[in-house]
Order: C-alpha cells, then sequence, then structure tokens
C-alpha cells in the first residue's frame, strides 16, 4: 500500500473501527476546504494538520456528510514526513438527534423529573386523606341517624330536633361535597404529574441505537440526523506535525449554468457567467473554493468500433418516385444508454471556477455562484421575427469576449438595472458572436399572415405561389427603425428548387442568407402603417412529391 495515497476498502456500517480501540484516538474537525462539481455528483476536499504522537494512533474526523461513496475514499500526505505511514481508512455513520440538550439542559430535565416525582408522591397522599375524611363523615353520617332515631320526643322538641338535624345535614353534606372536590383536584394533579414525569423521562433519554435500515434512508430519519466518522489509522516512528488530505465523492449535489446579462447606457453589454448550485449531502460547506466541471467521471472511456457500410447500386429502371418532407431545424440529443441531462459543453470537457470562496448550505436550495464576465460592444436593432412572435424586440449582436466559452443556459436579462426577462443563450466559444433580446418595444403592433394564390398558365402546369404579410402599426412619436425577418424554404436536394415570387415581394427581389432568412430595414415615423409581403413557389420534376408546406 502507497504511503502517499490510500484509498479506502468498503466496510459494513463501521463495525471495523472495534480493532483500533487500543490506538490513540484524536477527534479533531476537518471542514470542506474544495469542491469539484460535476453533473450529477461532487467531490469534497479537505486537507488539515495534526500532531500526531509516536506509535499508532487514529484520526477521528467527525461530521461528515454520510452519503460518501466508501469505494472513492481517498487519503494521502500532502506534504510527506519520513516515518508517517497511512493504515487504513473507513467510514462511520450514526444517528444522532439535533434536538439533544447539553449538559446543562440533560441536568435540568433529571430536575424536572425528580419534582414530578415529589409532585405525584403528594397528590397519592392528598387523594388518600381525601379519601379518609370522607370516610369519617359517612360514618359520623351514620352514627348521628342511628342516635337520633333512639331518642324519645317532645312534642314541643320536634321541630327544634327537625331544625337541628336539617343543619346537620347541610353541614355533613357540604362537608362531603368538600372532599369530593379535593378528592378530583388530588386526581387531576396526579395525572398531570404522571404526563410531566413521562415527557421529561422521554427527552432525556438517550436516541435509540440505529439500525442498519436508517444508516441508508438518507441524513435524516424520523427528526433524527444522520451522519459519519471517518477513521484514520496510521503509524509514526516519531512524534511529528503531518497534513492530511481527504477526497471523498457523494451525491444529491449538483450545478447548471445560469449567467446575467445588462445593456448599459453606452451600449455595451456587460455579461455575467455564472452557475446554480444545489447541494444536499448533509454536510454545509463553508468558504470552499468551488469547481465546476461538465465531465461525466461514471461514463466509462470506450472507443466505438467501426461496422461496414456496404454500397449497394440500384438500377435505374427501378427507380420509385421520392417524397420530401419538410423539416424544421432541430437539437441533437444523447439518447444512449448513459445520456444523463446535463450541459451543452461544445462535446469538450470544461471546467470552470468560483471568482470567490463561497457558502454552500446543505438545504437542497439553488445557490447563485459567479465564475467570471466581461463587457462587449454591441449593436443594437429593434427585430421582429412574425413567424415566432408577433412582437418588435430590441436586440443586442455581440461577441464573446472572454477567454472561456459561454456554456448553454439561461440568462437573466436587464437593462439601465430594470429586469426585462429571462433569455436563453446557445454554447458559444471564444470570440464567437450571439445576440441577445433586451425585451419588446409595445409601440409596433404586429399582425402575421399567410395566403395560396394560385396562378394559371394557359400551355404551362398551374403554379401556387406562398405569400406572407406582415403589416406594421407604429404609434410612437419619433422615427423607428426596424428589421423585419422572414424565411424562404432552402432546398436539400437538386430535384426541388425554390424560386422567389418578384410579384409578391414588396421589398425587391430578396436576397437570402446561407439559412434562408431574408432581412428588409424599415423606418417607421408617427402613425405609419407598413405591410411587407414576400412570396415564394416551388419547382420540381416529375419523380419528386412534395407536401404543402403550410
Amino acid at each position: 500500500m502507497s504511503e502517499d495515497a490510500l484509498k479506502s476498502a468498503p466496510t459494513a456500517g463501521g463495525d471495523a473501527g472495534q480493532n483500533h480501540l487500543s490506538r490513540a484516538q484524536l477527534h479533531l474537525p476537518a471542514p470542506v476546504t474544495a469542491v469539484t462539481l460535476f453533473e450529477d455528483r461532487a467531490e469534497v476536499d479537505r486537507v488539515f494538520s495534526v500532531a500526531v504522537p509516536a506509535g499508532a494512533c487514529t484520526l477521528v474526523l467527525t461530521d461528515l456528510s454520510p452519503l460518501f461513496d466508501d469505494a472513492r475514499l481517498t487519503a494521502r500526505l500532502v506534504d510527506p514526513a519520513p516515518g508517517v505511514h497511512l493504515e487504513t481508512l473507513h467510514i462511520h455513520r450514526r444517528l444522532v438527534s439535533d434536538a439533544r440538550p447539553d449538559g446543562a439542559r440533560l441536568a435540568a430535565l433529571h430536575a424536572a423529573a425528580e419534582a414530578a416525582q415529589l409532585a405525584v408522591g403528594e397528590a397519592e397522599r392528598r387523594l388518600a386523606r381525601a379519601e379518609e375524611r370522607l370516610g369519617q363523615a359517612r360514618a359520623l353520617l351514620r352514627l348521628w341517624l342511628a342516635t337520633a332515631g333512639r331518642q324519645p320526643w317532645s312534642p314541643g322538641s320536634v321541630d327544634r330536633a327537625a331544625s337541628g338535624l336539617s343543619a346537620d345535614l347541610d353541614q355533613l353534606e357540604a362537608a362531603e361535597a368538600r372532599i369530593y372536590a379535593e378528592r378530583e383536584q388530588a386526581r387531576a394533579a396526579l395525572d398531570a404529574a404522571l404526563d410531566a414525569q413521562k415527557a421529561a423521562v422521554l427527552e432525556a433519554a438517550p436516541p435509540p441505537p440505529p439500525s442498519r435500515q436508517d444508516l441508508t434512508a438518507g441524513p435524516r430519519v424520523g427528526g433524527l440526523r444522520c451522519t459519519a466518522d471517518l477513521h484514520l489509522s496510521l503509524r509514526a516512528e516519531a512524534a511529528t506535525a503531518v497534513r492530511i488530505g481527504v477526497s471523498g465523492v457523494t451525491p444529491c449535489a449538483l450545478w447548471r449554468p445560469a449567467h446575467e446579462a445588462e445593456l448599459l447606457a453606452d451600449g455595451t453589454v456587460r455579461f455575467t457567467t455564472g452557475a446554480t448550485v444545489w447541494q444536499q449531502t448533509g454536510e454545509a460547506w463553508v468558504g470552499v473554493q468551488l469547481t465546476l466541471s461538465t465531465d461525466r467521471p461514471d461514463r466509462p472511456a470506450r472507443l466505438p468500433l467501426l461496422h461496414e457500410d456496404p454500397l449497394r447500386a440500384q438500377p435505374r429502371a427501378d427507380r420509385k418516385r421520392v417524397v420530401l418532407a419538410h423539416r424544421d431545424e432541430a437539437i441533437a440529443t444523447d439518447t444512449g444508454e448513459a445520456a444523463v441531462p446535463g450541459v451543452d459543453d461544445g462535446g469538450e470537457a470544461r471546467v470552470l471556477r468560483s471568482a470567490t470562496p463561497v457558502d454552500v448550505p446543505a438545504d437542497g436550495r439553488p445557490r447563485k455562484v459567479r465564475t467570471g464576465g466581461f463587457t462587449a460592444p454591441a449593436q443594437l436593432r429593434h427585430l421582429v421575427r412574425p413567424e415566432q412572435a408577433r412582437q418588435v424586440f430590441l436586440t443586442a449582436a455581440l461577441r464573446n469576449a472572454g477567454a472561456e466559452p459561454l456554456l448553454a443556459g439561461p440568462v437573466v436579462m436587464s437593462r439601465a438595472g430594470a429586469y426585462v426577462g429571462l433569455g436563453r443563450v446557445g454554447f458559444v466559444g471564444p470570440g464567437e458572436p450571439l445576440e441577445l433580446s433586451f425585451g419588446a418595444d409595445d409601440r409596433v403592433r404586429v399582425k402575421y399572415t399567410r395566403e395560396r394564390v394560385d396562378e394559371h398558365r394557359r400551355l404551362l402546369s398551374d403554379r401556387t405561389h406562398f405569400v406572407q404579410h406582415v403589416d406594421l402599426r407604429y404609434s410612437g412619436d419619433d422615427a423607428l427603425a426596424l428589421t423585419v425577418a422572414l424565411r424562404l424554404p432552402v432546398s436539400e436536394v437538386a430535384a426541388l428548387q425554390v424560386h422567389a415570387s418578384k410579384a409578391w415581394c414588396t421589398e425587391g427581389v430578396p436576397e437570402p442568407d446561407e439559412d434562408g432568412i431574408v432581412s428588409a430595414d424599415l423606418r417607421l415615423g408617427d402613425g405609419h402603417n407598413r405591410r411587407i409581403s414576400l412570396g415564394f413557389y416551388f419547382e420540381t420534376d416529375g419523380q419528386v412529391a412534395l407536401p404543402d408546406p403550410w
């Protein structure tokens, strides 16, 4: 086993720690110093210094994440020290109660339990006295009735005896009622004392030992928190100070790109690159250096095999009619077995780093992290693409002036410090152009319609023209320059040709770019209405069938 790096072997729950009870144990906290976040996991690094005695000892790192993969825990000597050897490394998981009291609180709870026990004894004594007094009152009542029945009565003493008997009976009944009330109060006090004693005992009692199912159920189980201690055994020939690094891989942590773009008053765009980070590993990251990677360490590096691609000749007489279909722009996605929805990095693993140390609590909530940015001049224009949206947008065309590519992700757009919307940017390499939208202009109303116009020709077959109309209505005070972008279909086969319908093109013969986009620059004044039309038609041979594009 290497002295500079030690890889842990999987252990079952941490029972292996019993083999080192005879060693000296040093309990020390080891906070996280650096984290590398991948698309679906995190590699957590910690480096700490410790003074170890001569001989064998065990370092115990407390309050670690219980989600660490046992097979990917590694330890190393950052500064190799002569005579120091790392031996074993294993993780021990346990359940602790966040509400478990400290020593002073525990003593107060025990005192409350003893006080509740005394209250129970007092209530029991009061109840016994009440029952005794009630028995005496009943015996006295029976004695009085027996005595009164044996005495001779004179005619003048009947009323006096009856009056005295009534008064005595009232007094005895009142005493009996008081005794009954005292007994009920004693019973209520007894029940309250028993409940208080039970609650105090349950609160002061230690939590039950965790089961194996509890240890694998997550960071929190039934009000208890699952934590882990890392036991690192080493041997030193002499007492010395060493620096040790420990690394581990844990799930429940990920990141995704998230950017911000602000249009400044001078026409430049301040673009801030960043990421959104989540983690719920059970261990907070405080003041860590964060590295964001698009690499996928769980995917094996396999070289694909080459298969035969046979070519077959087809006789000319067997040619069949070709049916063409309209195809929209699509983004290729990885649908293989190992595909994980993640970050578009342009096919190459990228590494980003946080600009400053960050804090990421283990609460599963998103945290924004800044990784860089740039400020670049932009070409501003008002643009309308009526096929996609019936609004005029203020757009900024600029280039990536940063040293790193922009990863695909959402962009928070703002203008003069005010939020205007949420956009999105694709993968943009250094120096490549990109276009951002900074909100719509409500001064222009846009209406987009399409129609088919059949042209009947005498000697030739009829022709169908597909015409697009864009109606613009401007209600602003000053003049507004804008660009209308329409699309002409682009043919990818020689048997199909697309031609512009000159009679239906109000801006002259269109000159589309390589993607078939036709742009018309207009200038609208106050109350100005304008209609832009663009038409096209198809020409095919007899072997091609084309469906209706609309």
